[in-house]
């Protein structure tokens, strides 16, 4: 290859402070690489870690009932409220780009899956960390209503569980 073919023109240099055009594209390909490479570990170590904090949290909850019947027939209720669990759970960039490019050529999208399994599964928490703040042992009705909220760089769910709060009397201690 003629030298001079490979060599950039001097402000090419000045701007990215190399050579020749290949050592320019092969150093930023791969730090293009080393960055998305990061921002993935740092990703799935953050949801890893989100995960096991959903999973210590639900541990002390479990005695509270829930359930999606719109009537409570075997208890009677002496205190009822309406009890709301929200959260907004978001992909990072390099997995919103991993979407993008699903979108374009279809089928399931697994990652937007745990998205939302993830924000329906931290509704439920919240929902029942407020029935536990209130005293409530078991909360009826149970509905999930999800938002999706999106941009340019963003894919993002917001997930609201809620239904009706009922104090059966049978205080937990």
């Amino acid at each position: 290859m003629n030298r001079t073919l490979a060599r950039a023109p001097t402000w090419f240099h000045d701007v990215f402070g190399s050579g020749t055009i290949w050592e320019v594209v092969i150093g930023n390909s791969l730090q293009v690489f080393g960055v998305g490479v990061a921002g993935w570990m740092v990703a799935f170590f953050l949801e890893k870690r989100h995960v096991q904090s959903m999973n210590r949290r639900e541990i002390p909850l479990k005695d509270i009932a829930i359930n999606n019947l719109k009537t409570c027939h075997f208890i009677e209720p002496q205190a009822a409220t309406l009890l709301i669990g929200s959260v907004v759970v978001a992909h990072d960039y390099f997995r919103t780009l991993i979407i993008f490019f699903r979108k374009l050529v279809g089928g399931n999208i697994r990652h937007y899956e745990r998205l939302v399994d993830r924000g329906r599964r931290e509704a439920l928490i919240r929902l029942k960390e407020e029935a536990d703040l209130c005293g409530i042992d078991r909360v009826i009705n149970v509905r999930f209503t999800a938002t999706a909220i999106s941009g340019r760089f963003l894919n993002a769910v917001e997930m609201v569980a809620y239904g009706t709060g009922i104090q059966s009397g049978k205080r937990r201690e």
